[in-house]
């Protein structure tokens, strides 16, 4: 009987000798490198065609389709299949959508460009004097600083402008807190709850430019055109009360079928849920209303 055929052992590549395994060492981590990519920072290791102006063209154009396409993508999932980002961002399929937090960024810089055009977070200085508490306390300031209340109004305002593009970030992780404990015992952890947040503001910012731009605006100025008689109705549509109850049904619906697509809770718990979120989130408004008014008082 002939013995079994043994396997030749494979020739190994002394160490000192170069072979198609030595890349060299990272220029990110100085780690060796067994292939084209480092195995510990992911860094890519540089070649000549790397610092070619063809190449960084391809590198602007690829990043721009492929970040276009893919923010697109989101936001047409974040409509139609609400709840779906955060199943994605949890269980796989993160990489073929914009990241909550670069989306909810996104979000912000595109709705304040719109803002002025929507009637909403409109503040002012003359809107915070209304309140005797505000006012007293920009009274008491002036007193002490025998600055005109025109000149301190002007500075006021242009500082306002500025803290307002960032303060509603912070209404986010405040929301998260609510739903932990709303989901307490589910062992959904805050992380989760984070991640639902960005997508619940990003789609309020939306659906109030949505909502407020392309139908309650053209109904305002189209149906009293054609029907004199229903521009008293129209009219109270642009309210702030009529807006807060459109938005207030837009994000019940949104957040129960939410809950159902993400979280897997019963009808029951998340018609409730659905309910106390979008009280959450307009309660939140208004914290964010006060404390834009001290921040910008503060600083200003």
């Amino acid at each position: 009987m002939a013995a079994p055929l043994s396997r030749p052992a494979t020739p190994s590549v002394p160490p000192s000798e170069p072979g198609a395994s030595s890349f060299g060492n990272c220029g990110n981590c100085s780690a060796q490198l067994s292939g084209p990519f480092c195995s510990q920072c992911g860094e890519r290791k540089l070649t000549p065609k790397d610092y070619s102006l063809g190449h960084f063209l391809e590198e602007a154009i690829h990043g721009f389709t492929h970040l276009d396409s893919r923010f697109f993508r989101t936001i047409k999932v974040l409509f139609r299949k609400p709840g779906e980002l955060s199943n994605a961002f949890f269980h796989g399929g993160r990489s073929r959508y914009t990241k909550p937090l670069s989306l909810f960024i996104i979000i912000n810089i595109v709705f304040f460009f719109v803002q002025p055009h929507t009637g909403m977070f409109g503040y002012k200085y003359s809107n915070y004097m209304t309140d005797q508490q505000h006012q007293a306390a920009v009274q008491q300031h002036l007193s002490q600083t025998g600055e005109s209340e025109q000149s301190y109004a002007a500075r006021f305002n242009a500082n306002l402008h500025n803290q307002k593009k960032s303060v509603l970030i912070f209404a986010v992780p405040v929301l998260a807190l609510f739903m932990t404990i709303l989901f307490a015992g589910t062992g959904r952890t805050y992380a989760e709850h984070l991640v639902f947040s960005v997508q619940v503001y990003t789609f309020y910012l939306a659906y109030l430019v949505t909502v407020v731009l392309l139908i309650l605006y053209p109904l305002v100025l189209g149906v009293p055109a054609l029907w004199p008689a229903t521009a008293r109705v129209m009219h109270t549509l642009q309210t702030e009360l009529a807006i807060d109850v459109i938005l207030f049904a837009g994000l019940s619906v949104y957040t129960y079928l939410g809950f159902r697509r993400a979280y897997h809770t019963s009808r029951t718990r998340s018609a409730i849920n659905a309910v106390m979120v979008p009280v959450a989130t307009l309660l939140s408004i208004v914290a964010y209303h006060n404390l834009l008014f001290y921040l910008v008082f503060w600083t200003t």
